[in-house]
């Protein structure tokens, strides 16, 4: 057919078919995402997958966002701020820009919280987190690659173990779509035509640059770390692709010439999109730069927060042939959602045969090479800054020490660095899938096969095939009508348990009560990172009296408190400002019975108790 006798129809027709074939691969992720998070989605409103409560956190600044928006518009509570707030261990008030408030999401996910409330809008956004980072992925992966190869390389990036350990309470880290973003950025600069004059050049990189852009100033919203992570994953990148092209690059005019007309209008846009996310970001920068509960100092030890070498085969729990228990010695007790280190047998063997396969290629050679590279190298980076074998300290330093120094960096926990290495193996499957693909040898059809066979034995290495959740326990009293009329609103209010800073289930259940009741009083307690002026990191409210006597019942049992102590503990408390004691009956966490603590408590302070929706509620407000 000649050109004057095609068929006009072809490019509508092509882009539906490609449009077919992404909202095909939407569906499986959605379909795979619900039934990895079929224990939640059975009950939304109510259940959590995590073992950690860090959710309880989430779960608050999704109702804090949302109730910060409807104040806007008269509707709310007042509290206008998105990145400040007294809602939260008040009278003193948490910095919400140097915590996980993920405002990236809770703010436009603030309709779903009026609608359906912050437990549902957070488990949706959960159920969204694989969907998102496939896509991303995918965006990447067809740069180079077609469906047939991309997808499902993208598949396994998105339900990877480190994203699905990360989703089992880190929202900001398991909603990974920057990595596969800043990564297709990389590729456009290196494979843009060199063609034309500067300006051509750099209006052809535009497109990319916009995005990244958006991606970067969208990020400072949801995770710095994530974005701090994903600057080192790239810094290092830049370095291996040094390395891939500096000595071909020394023998070959031709391509020493390519490259610097890539690498000056790629530094320019990249300037420009870094510039234009700084100023999106400057509200939170600023923010951050404040006195008001900022930390002075590193917020987390180093050494601890590391990745061991035998993570990268020893599965974890939720996936086929993993234990019910860490089974690698860390140097301290570390939360699961933070073991997403391990990779499989299977996988490290298909990167290996990509490598073998294409390392030397021209078409595959360079992408290959810097791959698998920057996977080895952001490797060592999440071993920390001394590397572990099996749990024993080899002695050897790690690159990562270089890091520990750096302000802000200093911050990142290394073993989060896992999501560039996964997804630098995602791009090696992809290019292993398509090169066979496009095979022309004779053999093409045995290498097909055994390709398909690698990554289908990849994926059931990795299927996270037991991921569980929990019940929140959430007394009637917060979800229902009764509430105005017991405590008024913008009243203080301290409920027992306080919120503690700790990777267990429940322990700052308290925290969501207060977000499904509509943020409608004012906590006390708190789980955040701040300061106080005596205490340069603090990581919840600091202890009160009550809290302190209640930590005495806790531990020794009710009557090793005294009535006069309990007395002046909760006098103590009233004149603070709590209007408030809240006592659920039956929760987890209380430090004795429910009734017998919230009557002792009556008794000995003269408070008025009375029992609503499960919880007493004894008022402080005559005390003062």
């Amino acid at each position: 057919m000649s050109a004057e006798q095609k068929d006009p129809r072809t490019p509508v027709r092509g882009s539906f078919r490609t449009l077919l074939t992404w909202c095909g691969f939407v569906a499986v992720l959605a379909a795979a995402a619900a039934l990895v998070f079929r224990e939640v989605l059975a009950d939304p409103a109510s259940r959590v997958t995590a073992a950690n409560d860090d959710t309880s956190l989430f779960i608050w600044w999704f109702a804090h966002a949302a109730d910060s928006v409807a104040s806007w518009f008269g509707a709310g509570t007042g509290e206008g701020s998105l990145l400040t707030t007294v809602r939260m261990n008040h009278p003193e008030g948490v910095n919400g820009a140097w915590n996980t408030s993920v405002l990236g999401l809770a703010v436009p996910a603030a309709p779903l919280t009026w609608l359906l409330g912050p437990v549902v809008s957070f488990n949706l956004c959960i159920l969204a987190s694989p969907v998102a980072a496939g896509l991303a992925c995918g965006f990447l992966l067809r740069r180079f690659a077609a469906p047939a190869a991309a997808f499902p390389a993208a598949f396994l990036y998105a339900f990877s173990p480190y994203l699905i350990s990360q989703a089992g309470g880190h929202l900001n880290l398991s909603f990974a779509v920057l990595p596969p973003l800043v990564a297709a950025f990389l590729h456009s600069a290196l494979t843009a035509p060199v063609g034309g004059r500067f300006p051509e050049r750099v209006v052809r990189l535009l497109p990319a640059g916009v995005l990244l852009a958006a991606a970067l100033g969208w990020q400072f919203y949801l995770s710095t770390e994530l974005l701090a992570g994903t600057f080192l994953a790239a810094v290092t990148a830049l370095l291996v692709l040094a390395c891939v092209f500096g000595i071909p690059a020394v023998r070959s005019r031709a391509l020493r010439r390519g490259l610097v007309r890539r690498l000056g209008p790629a530094a320019l846009v990249a300037g420009g999109a870094g510039a234009i996310a700084l100023l999106v970001a400057a509200p939170l920068l600023a923010t951050m730069a404040a006195d008001f509960g900022a930390p002075r100092e590193g917020l987390r030890p180093h050494g601890v927060w590391v990745n061991d070498l035998a993570d990268a085969v020893v599965p974890p729990s939720f996936v086929p042939f993993g234990a019910e228990e860490d089974l690698v010695p860390r140097v301290l007790g570390i939360d699961p959602a933070e073991v997403g280190g391990y990779l499989s047998a299977a996988w490290l063997l298909v990167a290996v045969w990509a490598v073998l396969r294409t390392a030397g290629s021209r078409r595959w050679g360079a992408l290959t090479r810097t791959a698998a590279g920057t996977a080895a190298c952001v490797w060592l980076l999440s071993m920390g800054g001394s590397l572990r074998v099996a749990g024993a300290d080899t002695g050897l330093p790690g690159p990562f020490r270089l890091v520990e120094s750096l302000p802000v960096l200093e911050n990142v926990l290394p073993m989060r660095l896992a999501v560039h290495v996964v997804l630098c193996l995602s791009i090696l499957t992809a290019v292993l899938l398509e090169s066979v693909r496009t095979a022309q040898t004779r053999r093409r059809t045995a290498a097909r096969v055994c390709a398909v066979l690698g990554v289908c034995a990849t994926a059931a290495s990795l299927a996270p095939i037991a991921v569980e959740a929990r019940t929140v326990p959430i007394p009637a009293l917060f979800t229902s009508g009764e509430l105005p009329a017991v405590i008024p609103e913008d009243s203080v209010v301290k409920a027992v348990p306080q919120p503690r800073a700790l990777a267990e289930p429940d322990a700052a259940q308290s925290m969501v009560w207060q977000a499904v009741s509509g943020m409608r009083y004012s906590e006390t307690g708190g789980y955040f990172i701040g300061s106080t002026p005596e205490i340069p990191v603090i990581y919840q409210s600091p202890l009160d009296p009550l809290d302190q006597a209640l930590r005495t019942v806790e531990d020794e049992g009710l009557e090793a408190v005294p009535p006069e102590d309990l007395a002046e503990a909760v006098a103590d408390s009233a004149r603070r400002g709590t209007d408030f004691l809240l006592v659920p009956r039956d929760v987890p966490r209380l430090p004795a019975d429910g009734d017998a603590l919230a009557l002792r408590l009556a008794e000995a302070s003269g408070a008025e108790e009375s029992l609503h929706g499960g919880v007493w509620v004894l008022d402080l407000r005559h005390l003062r």
